[in-house]
């Protein structure tokens, strides 16, 4: 398991990877700004944020643990 962690990732998954962090951070942000500065915001969004934010941890952890095909014949 601690090999496939450190493995080199595909490209499709570094930009999986990527767009799941830029989306879930956003979706936090956009959280704790409506719970810090009261800002009321529809629960429909607040709900939206929250699955977005689950839907990023788990989308950038699972493409954590895949690796880049070898290339030399095994």
């Amino acid at each position: 398991m601690k090999d496939r962690w450190n493995a080199e990732l595909p490209i499709a998954f570094k930009w999986l990877q990527q767009a799941a962090i830029t989306l879930g951070t956003s979706a936090t942000a956009v959280w704790g700004a409506n719970s810090l500065m009261g800002l009321q915001l529809p629960h429909i969004v607040l709900d939206v944020c929250k699955y977005t934010i689950a839907g990023g941890f788990a989308l950038g952890l699972g493409s954590q643990f895949t690796k880049k095909k070898d290339s030399s014949p095994s």
